[in-house]
């Protein structure tokens, strides 16, 4: 019988998303070296699921949630066996503490301070004859309250950085969108500006053309009235000649004798 394919439930997707958000912020896209992203995903994956996966079914989570990151197969193994290597020192770690007894334990937070701080840990450890019990036993219960602040500390951060991740992933979107809006806009201002140039050049075509046309016109109305001034004064001159003809030929006749006609006589009528 085949094992089923595994599918995170509700709860772990949104964890898994919840981690991814931070975890693209801390870790860009970098298509020649996936590890460090590899591995804070894998850990994401083990604190939504409790367990640890083969490479096969880490590739299906990445294509799932993070489809733009392409790991090879070696560095999901690299990764995952990493995890287990850092699991196994926390369970031997939780191992030892929880196996301690009092006095043992008392000096183990104290050995911790003193390697962190450098320096006295606030409350000194009195193990002094029967009161060793009940001083160990106060520091204890002081470093579990401190431990407890300091996850409750920690929860409020990652609550409060995972609030900032979905801020800073809606800004990024809102970004993105803005960004894509101004892209178009400056396409069809491309575009417009492309059709006013067009528009331009025809209307320069155009304006030339009409200016070839008003000079041709001018110049055939120049020639036209020439022409015209021309023959007004051919006929203007033929006329004259005609006129001193008829005057000659008129002056002729009525000196061999012919009727003078009552309109061009003299005088009285």
């Amino acid at each position: 019988m085949t094992r089923p394919i595994f599918q995170p439930s509700d709860d772990e997707a949104r964890i898994l998303i919840s981690r991814l958000r931070s975890i693209n912020v801390d870790h860009p896209l970098n298509p020649r070296d996936h590890g460090p992203f590899v591995r804070a995903f894998v850990r994401a994956v083990y604190e939504a699921t409790g367990k640890t996966f083969s490479p096969v079914i880490y590739r299906r989570l990445l294509d799932a949630y993070a489809p733009e990151r392409r790991p090879s197969t070696s560095t999901l193994e690299r990764a995952k066996q990493s995890l287990s290597d850092e699991l196994a020192l926390e369970r031997e770690g939780a191992a030892e503490v929880a196996s301690a007894d009092a006095p043992h334990l008392s000096a183990l937070i104290r050995d911790a301070v003193l390697e962190a701080f450098g320096t006295h840990p606030l409350h000194p450890l009195h193990v002094v004859g029967a009161n060793a019990s009940a001083s160990a036993g106060t520091d204890v219960a002081f470093w579990r309250e401190r431990a407890a602040e300091a996850e409750r500390a920690v929860a409020d951060v990652q609550g409060q950085a995972a609030r900032l991740a979905g801020e800073l992933l809606a800004a990024r979107a809102s970004c993105d969108a803005m960004a894509a809006e101004l892209g178009a806009a400056r396409g069809q201002l491309q575009e417009q500006t492309a059709q006013i140039g067009k528009l331009a050049a025809e209307f320069e075509q155009a304006r030339l053309f009409s200016m070839r046309a008003i000079d041709d016109a001018r110049g055939e109305t120049r020639a036209w009235r020439e022409r015209c001034a021309s023959v007004e004064a051919q006929a203007t001159a033929r006329a004259r000649e005609d006129n001193i003809l008829l005057e000659t030929f008129r002056q002729l006749s009525y000196q061999r004798g012919a009727t003078i006609p009552a309109v061009l006589q003299k005088g009285p009528k």
